[in-house]
C-alpha cells in the first residue's frame, strides 16, 4: 500500500487498483483502456495524471457536448448502453491523436439503430482486430475485391466502380456468423485480402459502410470479413496491398477520412468538438472554435461574484444571430440586439474593455481597445464585446493570474 497525504492504493494479485484519493474511491482492473498507463501513473505517485486517466468523462466531454454520455469505471455509457470497449479505446486513441472525436459518436449513434445485439458486438471486434478507419459521418471504410469488369466475385450482378451503392434487403443477408460463406454483400480487412476469391486483371476497392447496415461477421479468419446489405464503393485501392500486409499495416494512410473517403482536413472543423465550422457557428474568432466550445473555454467570471456564469455562458439571455445580418431589412432583430448589448455592456463593465462581469471585479484592466465602428450593427458589436473579454480571460488564465 502507498500512503499519501490524502491517498491510498492497494494492488491485489489479480491486478486490480483500487484508490482512495480526497475521500473518493476509485477501482480499475485489467479492462480498464488505460490500464498499463494508470499503473504506471501509481509507481510514479502521481496522482493528477492518475485521475486524468482513470476519469474519462471529464476528457471525453471536454471533446464532445452530450448529456447522452456517461463514463463508469473506464467504460463509457450511451443513452443507458454500455459500449464495447472497442470502441472505448478507439475514443482514446484519437484524443491522443488530438483527432476529433464527434465523428466517432456519429459512429456510435448509427450503430445503435443497427436492430441486432449480436451485429453491434461482432462489427466492434472485427473493427478492434482490423483496425479500419472511420469517417467523418460516422461510417467506416474496408476493403473489396471485385472482377476486372467491377462486377462481384460471387454473384456478377453488382457493379463496384466508384460512385455505386450496393445494396439487398437486409433479411435476405445471412445472420449467422458460423455460416461463414453465404449471402449478402462482403466486405474485409486487409488481413482477409489473400483469401478473397480473385480473378486476373480484378481491382481492390476501398468501401463506405454505415455499421447501422452490418448483418453478420463470419466466424472464420479471426474478425476479417463482414457481410452488410448495403454500402458505398468511394475509392480504388491501387497501393501494393501485399507489402502493406507483410508489414503489418492496415493498409490506410490514416485513422479518419472525410464523408466522401477523401482525407479528411479538420482546417474547416472546431478544434473543440469536431464540428463544422459555418456561418451560424463559427465568427472568425481565430482559435477554430464553434460558439458553444469558445463559450465554454474563454468565457466565466474573472473575479466578480457571478459563480461562472456571465451573460455570455447562458444561453437563454443572449439571442441566436450571425454577426451579419441587414439591420434595416430586420428591425426587430437589430432591436433586440441593441437591447442585449446594452445589458451586456452593463455586465461586462466599460463597453466590453475590462474584465469585469458586474460584481466587485478583483482583476486588473486590460488595455482598452478601440471603440466599435459607429456603422456596425448591434451583432457585429455583440460579437466584437464577447470576443474582446474572451481574449482578456484567456490571456488571464495563460498568465495564472484569473482571480
Amino acid at each position: 500500500m502507498t500512503n499519501n497525504t490524502n491517498t491510498a492504493i492497494t494492488i491485489t494479485n489479480s491486478g486490480k487498483i483500487t484508490a482512495v484519493i480526497s475521500g473518493n474511491v476509485y477501482t480499475i482492473d485489467v479492462t480498464h483502456p488505460n490500464y498499463a498507463n494508470i499503473l504506471q501513473s501509481v509507481k510514479d505517485a502521481d496522482y493528477d495524471k492518475f485521475l486524468d486517466l482513470v476519469d474519462l468523462t471529464r476528457k471525453v466531454r471536454d471533446y464532445v457536448h452530450s448529456v447522452d454520455i456517461q463514463v463508469k469505471d473506464g467504460t463509457i455509457i450511451y443513452k443507458g448502453e454500455i459500449i464495447h470497449n472497442a470502441l472505448t479505446k478507439k475514443i482514446i486513441s484519437f484524443m491522443e491523436k488530438d483527432l476529433p472525436v464527434k465523428p466517432l459518436f456519429n459512429f456510435l449513434q448509427n450503430l445503435m439503430q443497427n436492430p441486432s445485439k449480436r451485429s453491434v458486438d461482432e462489427l466492434c471486434n472485427f473493427l478492434d482486430v482490423g483496425n479500419l478507419p472511420y469517417t467523418e459521418d460516422g461510417h467506416f471504410l474496408a476493403f473489396k475485391n471485385v472482377k476486372s469488369d467491377y462486377y462481384d466475385i460471387h454473384s456478377g450482378k453488382f457493379r463496384n466502380q466508384i460512385g455505386d451503392k450496393p445494396e439487398m434487403p437486409r433479411n435476405q443477408v445471412d445472420d449467422d456468423k458460423d455460416r461463414t460463406c453465404s449471402t449478402g454483400l462482403h466486405f474485409c480487412s486487409i488481413a482477409y485480402l489473400p483469401h478473397f476469391s480473385d480473378a486476373s486483371g480484378g481491382h481492390t476497392m476501398i468501401v463506405k459502410i454505415n455499421p447501422a447496415d452490418v448483418v453478420s461477421i463470419p466466424a472464420d479468419y479471426n474478425n476479417t470479413k463482414g457481410r452488410t446489405c448495403k454500402y458505398e464503393v468511394v475509392d480504388e485501392y491501387t497501393d501494393n496491398w501485399r507489402e502493406r500486409l507483410g508489414r503489418g499495416e492496415n493498409g490506410f494512410d490514416h485513422d479518419l477520412y472525410s464523408s466522401d473517403g477523401g482525407d479528411y482536413d479538420d482546417s474547416d472543423y472546431c478544434d473543440g468538438c469536431g464540428d463544422e465550422l459555418t456561418t451560424s457557428n463559427y465568427d472568425g474568432n481565430g482559435d477554430d472554435l464553434c460558439e458553444t466550445c469558445y463559450d465554454d473555454v474563454y468565457s466565466g467570471c474573472t473575479g466578480g461574484g457571478c459563480a461562472g456564469k456571465t451573460t455570455l455562458t447562458n444561453e437563454d439571455e443572449y439571442p441566436k444571430t450571425s454577426r451579419n445580418y441587414d439591420p434595416v431589412k430586420n428591425p426587430e432583430i437589430e432591436e433586440e440586439m441593441q437591447k442585449f448589448v446594452r445589458n451586456l455592456e452593463d455586465e461586462v463593465g466599460n463597453e466590453g474593455r475590462d474584465g469585469c462581469c458586474g460584481g466587485s471585479c478583483h482583476c486588473e484592466e486590460s488595455e482598452a481597445e478601440p471603440a466599435p465602428a459607429p456603422e456596425e450593427t448591434a451583432s457585429q458589436k455583440y460579437h466584437n464585446l464577447r470576443d474582446a473579454l474572451g481574449r482578456f480571460i484567456k490571456a488571464i488564465k495563460e498568465s495564472d493570474n484569473l482571480g
